[in-house]
């Protein structure tokens, strides 16, 4: 069967497709069923049990398929280019596209790359293995939404009234809908960007009514960004210089919700106790996949 399916594979140094000679592919597991352990309780005489959780668990991947050499010295310059790729402790990206759609992945190396000859001289099978802790497929591009910024008011050739000229109008709206086009629930980045003086920075779900809120002053300049998902952070940034601001998100209060995004439609409000009219906020996100 003729397809477009294209797998490519990365460990940020080196970038092979292993769906082009002289490789191929020939079978691959673990790309779309995920493994979800049920934890449960059964009593005496009870029918049936209680479910109590469930967990999606990593994501084991294998690749098989074939190298295809003219010379012996050629094969083993192909089997070493996936022995570099492959590393034991490090991570490989595998990128996935089929059917218009491009999705990636973040794996570690299992097994490292077995090869076993055939009948065929020029012919050589290979195998890898993979796990991926974080079990989700997900865009390749970042999907950005600025909740609030400031759009340009000229533009070339530039002629400058008596009155003066805009050079800049801040978006005056507080809310934005930010849509997940994906069926599972994901984390996303966002960020605080002060142009001037700005008290307490807040970011609310008015769906939910689940909010993120710090307790700090912040001057222009200044950029807090909020990570969610499975690696929770917050962190400052002031003339490139970073700093740790877990220690200021608003326990007492209630504000320590790390907001992900649900399935479709996603409302947000961000505000702060003074000075909101000098806050920017962004959001950024990738649409995350149970299978390709």
């Amino acid at each position: 069967m003729v397809t477009d399916r294209i797998i490519l594979v990365s460990n940020g140094d080196t970038t092979v497709e292993l769906t082009a000679k002289p490789y191929s592919v020939q079978n691959t597991k673990g790309f779309d069923q995920l493994n979800v352990q049920i934890v449960s309780s059964q009593g005496f005489d009870q029918l049936g049990a209680s479910l109590l959780n469930s967990y999606v668990l990593p994501r084991d991947m294998e690749i098989t398929g074939q190298v295809y050499a003219e010379t012996t010295k050629q094969m083993q310059d192909f089997r070493d280019r996936l022995f570099y790729i492959f590393i034991p402790n490090q991570d490989v990206t595998v990128t996935h596209y089929y059917g218009y759609k491009n999705r990636q992945i973040k794996a570690r190396v299992q097994k490292t790359p077995k090869f076993d000859f055939t009948n065929v001289t020029s012919v050589q099978n290979y195998s890898i293995s993979l796990k991926a802790m974080e079990p989700y497929w997900r865009d390749t591009e970042e999907t950005l939404i600025q909740m609030a910024n400031i759009r340009g008011g000229f533009h070339f050739p530039l002629v400058i009234p008596k009155k003066g000229v805009t050079f800049g109008i801040k978006s005056a709206s507080l809310i934005a809908n930010v849509y997940n086009a994906a069926s599972v629930k994901t984390g996303m980045r966002f960020t605080f960007k002060a142009k001037g003086s700005v008290s307490n920075p807040q970011l609310f779900n008015v769906e939910t009514r689940e909010y993120f809120r710090l307790l700090c002053d912040m001057i222009a300049g200044e950029k807090i960004t909020v990570s969610t998902g499975q690696e929770k952070e917050v962190k400052r940034n002031m003339n490139g210089v970073e700093e740790n601001y877990m220690g200021k998100i608003d326990l007492a209060g209630g504000g320590h919700t790390f907001l992900e995004l649900s399935p479709g439609d996603n409302l947000f409000r961000y505000g702060a106790d003074s000075g909101e009219s000098m806050l920017e906020i962004s959001i950024s996100f990738y649409n995350q996949y149970i299978g390709v």
